[in-house]
């Protein structure tokens, strides 16, 4: 029996259940963390609590990119600091 191409598929096709089913439908939402209104891609169910997106991301420790981002910028710009700080330290020991 032949299947094909070895069972690989090339292209934009990788498989799987990919279907569009048109726009999510949204659900009004009160956060049980911060009291601010959201909506959710979900129905909720009574009595679960149900957060907004940013105290979910809090609560599961997730870091939003941009975030990320100028942690890592902050980062790099407090250790080029301390480099020259160092070197300034360094030039002060020949001096001497």
């Amino acid at each position: 029996m032949a299947y094909g191409s070895g069972g690989f598929r090339r292209g934009g096709d990788r498989g799987g259940f990919r279907r569009s089913f048109g726009p999510r439908e949204m659900h009004k939402i009160t956060c049980s963390e911060c009291g601010k209104e959201a909506e959710v891609p979900f129905k909720p169910r009574e009595g679960t609590p149900v957060y907004c997106k940013e105290c979910f991301m809090a609560k599961k420790g997730i870091t939003p990119r941009a975030e990320k981002k100028e942690e890592a910028a902050e980062e790099s710009e407090e250790s080029e600091e301390s480099e020259e700080s160092e070197d300034e330290d360094s030039e002060s020991d020949e001096e001497d």
